[in-house]
């Protein structure tokens, strides 16, 4: 082929074939000449968009059934020349190729099929691809490199005004190149090494690879951009979603839902969980999953309208419409959805749905927080405190219908921020103390709260997160009506709590553990 000046190179090899009819077109009236290989140049053709098969331009025949192909000095000289002067130093069989539109192959997706062996893996690993995105990248000061079909609009506008693309617009598009290349290498490494890629302790040295999976309506307030990003080269459990009705979720409502999220999933019996500001409002647990709602529900109205409402049971369409009935609510979560769920949202098109695949607790997890520059992992508080785990610390013991009560009481309070308490009856919440900075503020405030929705706290069991450092708060349950405490213990002040706890009566059961939640 005999070097021409009138006009500019393209090539096109794509397995994502979204618009690239549009963008050769536009290419095709703009003076370029387009290269394509195998499929690519099939589609073309049928599209009756004109192109040159890259064994025509290069003179070479696709070897080994396709897999050698774009590996040739004619591709990657046009493509890494810096300039004219470059390539005329060279025969007149070169031409300098200004436009390098590659999609790689869909290794992600053939993997992830569970059908899917590690041949077709192997076979789905693009070679020529990534060789021809590295060089154009590298070479951004004279080639446009498109990897994405979001951004063939960007570039045809530009050549069309221009006549060619802007630096700007190449840097960055060669920067996207790098990082889709990497993202993919790790993707395959991730699929071959898929027995060791798992987060296992807390090793000194952690490479995590982000992937923006949706952009946020705002951050924690709407003057703040956010984007919610996953962890795409380890495998870790954690909070598993899918929306499926609703406007876009923000950054609160993700901090909320995974909290929601986490505290009912604690529970075996059918549970609800209600949560407005990363704390639960309400909880309570029933054989009735609808009754479960309700006792959540009552136990601050107030709280609960705008919270996220959370279920450990499929919710079924006659609940789902009491919920919206009865409360204003941002986000819904359960394991599964009535049939007409999405039907009953039509009048509601606001709010979130989200379809959450259960953890298993015995699976290790982490939590993870961002200090600026600094990132902080912990592993998740996942530990079961059991009947026979509890020390009786009184000289009355609790009865069986209070441990019970005890037990759930202490679940509830380690997804309450500290200081936190948490007064119970019959497996539902009464009221909630949370977050303050000190302990008798926040047994003032579950029992206020209690007031206010008129629930009668006489009788109830009292569930404390840390140990209490003064008799305050034991002196003050008695005064509630509270039969039975539950607390980590380990306060210097133990032995003084436990002699007033037998002077109020009441029985005081010790966890042995803490469970702060800031």
């Amino acid at each position: 082929m005999k070097s021409s000046e009138s006009k500019k190179f393209a090539i096109i090899s794509v397995s994502d074939k979204s618009n690239i009819d549009v963008i050769a077109k536009k290419l095709v009236k703009n003076n370029y000449q387009i290269l394509s290989t195998g499929g690519t140049a099939k589609h073309l053709t049928k599209k009756n968009i004109p192109n040159i098969s890259i064994s025509e331009f290069t003179e070479f025949d696709e070897i080994l059934d396709g897999r050698v192909k774009t590996l040739h000095p004619k591709i990657h000289a046009g493509i890494l020349a810096k300039n004219k002067k470059d390539i005329a130093n060279l025969d007149s069989k070169y031409n300098l190729i200004d436009l390098v539109i590659v999609n790689l192959y869909p290794f992600q997706k053939v993997v992830s099929d569970p059908k899917s062996k590690l041949t077709d893996a192997i076979e789905n690993i693009d070679i020529g691809g990534p060789t021809m995105l590295r060089a154009a990248a590298k070479n951004y000061k004279r080639v446009t490199v498109i990897t994405d079909p979001n951004d063939y609009d960007v570039v045809i506008n530009e050549i069309e005004k221009f006549g060619s693309t802007k630096e700007k617009t190449r840097f960055r598009l060669a920067q996207k190149v790098f990082s889709k290349i990497a993202n993919y290498d790790q993707t395959i490494s991730n699929y071959l090494t898929k027995d060791n890629n798992k987060l296992i302790g807390l090793p000194d040295s952690l490479e995590l690879i982000l992937e923006r999976k949706q952009i946020l309506r705002y951050g924690e307030n709407p003057h703040q951009k956010g984007k919610l990003y996953e962890i795409k080269n380890l495998r870790i459990p954690g909070f598993d979603f899918v929306k499926i009705s609703g406007k876009e979720l923000s950054y609160n409502n993700l901090v909320d839902a995974e909290s929601a999220h986490s505290c009912v999933q604690q529970f075996t019996s059918p549970a609800c969980v209600i949560v407005k500001h990363a704390n639960p409002c309400g909880v309570a647990e029933h054989k009735i999953i609808s009754k479960a709602y309700d006792y959540a529900y009552k136990t601050d109205p107030i709280s609960s309208f705008g919270g996220i409402v959370a279920f450990n049971r499929s919710l079924d369409d006659r609940l789902l419409k009491k919920i919206i009935t009865q409360q204003f609510v941002e986000v819904i979560i359960a394991p599964k959805f009535g049939n007409k769920c999405l039907k009953i949202l039509e009048s509601k098109p606001n709010i979130r749905l989200l379809l959450i695949k259960d953890i298993d607790n015995k699976v290790k997890t982490y939590d993870m927080k961002a200090l600026k520059s600094n990132f902080l992992i912990q592993e998740s508080d996942l530990k079961s405190i059991t009947k026979k785990e509890l020390k009786t610390v009184t000289k009355k013991k609790p009865s069986a219908k209070e441990i019970e009560d005890l037990l759930f009481a202490f679940k509830v309070t380690r997804y309450v921020k500290s200081n936190a308490v948490v007064f119970v009856k019959n497996k539902k919440t009464l009221g909630i103390g949370a977050g303050q900075m000190s302990r008798i503020d926040s047994t003032n405030i579950a029992r206020d709260k209690a007031k206010k929705q008129k629930i009668n706290l006489s009788g109830c069991v009292m569930a404390s997160e840390a140990f209490f450092p003064f008799r305050d708060n034991v002196d003050l349950a008695n005064k509630i009506g509270v039969s039975s405490i539950i607390q980590p213990g380990g306060s210097i002040k133990d032995d003084e709590i436990i002699t007033v706890a037998n002077q109020h009566k009441m029985s005081m059961v010790f966890t042995g553990i803490r469970v702060f939640k800031h």
